[in-house]
C-alpha cells in the first residue's frame, strides 16, 4: 500500500514538476510586453546583442547545409501531432473510462508543447518584433503624403524598371529571369546587404544564404512566397513564384534574419539592398517589386492616374508584372484563403495591426526615402 501511493506521489510531482513550464507561455508575453515599452533597450541589447550573438552561431552549425532544416523540423512536427491525435483517439475509444483523463492529459501535453515552443521564438528571434522602427534607425521621415507624390515616385521606379528591364535575362517565354537561374541569385544575393550595410550598419552580418524550399509544389498553394525560420537561422524561398520576384523574396527573407521582423520593413530593406546591387537582375527585381506595391496603392487612389502609369511601363515590364496574376489565379483556393487567415493573425498576435496589409506598408518608407532624396 505505500509503495503505491508512493508511485502515486512519484507520479503526480513529476507531472508538476513538467507542467509549471505552462507558465513560461504568459511570463514570455509579459516580457515582451516590457520589451515593446523599453524598444530602445530592445535594439541594443537583444537586437544589437543577443540576437547577433545566436544568428551568428546558430547560422555557423546550419548555414552549410544545403536543404532547409526548418522545413525538415517543421514536416517533422506535423508528422508528430497527426500520430498524437490517432493515438488519442485509438485511446479514447479503446479505454472509454480514462478517456477524459488521456484528453486532459493530451491538453496539458499541447499547452507545455506550445508554451516552450513560444518561448523559443522569443529568445531565438521574436524579440526582434519590439526593436526601433526601420524608420528611427535609419532617422527617414514618415509622414502623410499625397497623391501626387505617390504618383510621382511611381512615375520614378516605373522609368528605373523600364531602364533596367534591358540589361536582365528572360526565359523562352520572355519572363525575366535571374542571371544563373535562382541558384546564381542564392550565390549573389549577399553583395546587396553588403553594399546597403556602408549606409545602415545594421544591415551588416548575414549568416548563411537563403535556401529552396523542398515542399515547394505544396506550399505554392498557401500562397506563401517565402519563410523565414528563427530556430534555425534560415531564409527559404517558394520556387515555384513568378521568377521576377525570386530576386526580392530572397532579399526579405534575409532582412528577417538580420533581425527586421516587421513585414513592412523586410519589403523596404528588400527593395534597398536590391537597388545597391551591383548586378542589373537585383536592380530590375527590387525596382519592379517596388513598382508592384506602389501601383496597387495608386489604384486604390486615382484609377486614371494607374492608367497612365500602366500604359507607360514597357510590354516586358507588364508581362513581369502579369505573372503575379497567373500565379495567384493558378494557386488560388481553400488551402490560400486559410493560410492567409493564419498568417494574418500571427501578424496580428505580433502586434502588427494591419495583419497581411502591413505588406504593403513599404510604401511609407518608399516615400520617405524618395522625399530625402528629393531634399539632397
Amino acid at each position: 500500500m505505500f509503495s503505491r501511493k508512493s508511485a502515486l506521489f512519484g507520479e503526480r510531482r513529476k507531472s508538476f514538476n513538467k507542467y509549471w513550464l505552462i507558465l513560461l507561455l504568459p511570463l514570455g508575453w509579459l516580457l515582451s510586453a516590457l520589451s515593446r515599452e523599453h524598444s530602445r533597450w530592445t535594439e541594443k541589447y537583444y537586437s544589437g546583442g543577443i540576437y547577433k550573438g545566436i544568428s551568428w552561431l546558430i547560422g555557423k552549425l546550419l548555414g552549410w547545409i544545403p536543404f532547409s532544416v526548418g522545413e525538415m523540423l517543421a514536416a517533422a512536427l506535423l508528422l508528430i501531432v497527426l500520430w498524437r491525435l490517432a493515438a488519442l483517439i485509438r485511446g479514447m475509444i479503446r479505454d472509454r473510462r480514462g478517456r477524459w483523463i488521456r484528453l486532459r492529459n493530451f491538453v496539458l501535453n499541447a499547452l507545455l508543447a506550445v508554451s516552450l515552443i513560444d518561448s523559443l521564438f522569443l529568445v531565438l528571434w521574436g524579440f526582434n518584433y519590439n526593436r526601433l522602427s526601420f524608420s528611427e534607425i535609419t532617422g527617414l521621415e514618415i509622414q502623410p503624403s499625397s497623391t501626387e507624390e505617390l504618383v510621382q515616385m511611381s512615375q520614378k521606379l516605373a522609368k528605373d524598371a523600364n531602364t533596367l528591364r534591358k540589361d536582365v535575362s528572360e526565359n523562352p517565354s520572355g519572363v525575366m529571369i535571374p542571371f544563373g537561374g535562382a541558384e546564381g541569385g542564392f550565390r549573389r544575393c549577399y553583395r546587396g546587404y553588403e553594399a546597403a550595410s556602408r549606409y545602415v550598419p545594421e544591415l551588416k552580418g548575414v549568416r548563411s544564404r537563403p535556401k529552396p524550399l523542398l515542399f515547394s509544389p505544396a506550399i505554392a498553394y498557401t500562397h506563401i512566397w517565402g519563410i523565414y525560420c528563427p530556430f534555425t537561422v534560415e531564409s527559404n524561398v517558394n520556387m515555384k513564384i513568378p521568377t521576377p520576384m525570386i530576386l526580392s523574396t530572397m532579399m526579405h527573407e534575409m532582412a528577417h534574419q538580420l533581425g527586421f521582423a516587421r513585414e513592412d520593413e523586410a519589403n523596404y530593406i528588400a527593395y534597398l539592398t536590391c537597388s545597391l546591387h551591383p548586378d542589373a537582375d537585383f536592380q530590375y527585381a527590387g525596382a519592379l517589386f517596388a513598382l508592384d506595391y506602389t501601383l496597387d496603392t495608386v489604384y486604390g487612389l486615382d484609377g486614371k492616374a494607374y492608367r497612365e502609369l500602366y500604359n507607360g511601363l514597357d510590354k516586358k515590364v507588364r508581362r513581369d508584372l502579369a505573372e503575379n496574376g497567373k500565379y495567384q489565379e493558378k494557386y488560388d483556393g481553400p488551402i490560400r484563403r486559410a493560410s492567409s487567415r493564419s498568417n494574418d493573425l500571427y501578424l496580428k498576435a505580433n502586434h502588427q495591426e494591419d495583419g497581411e496589409r502591413s505588406y504593403g506598408r513599404m510604401v511609407d518608407l518608399l516615400l520617405a526615402q524618395y522625399r530625402y532624396e528629393k531634399g539632397n
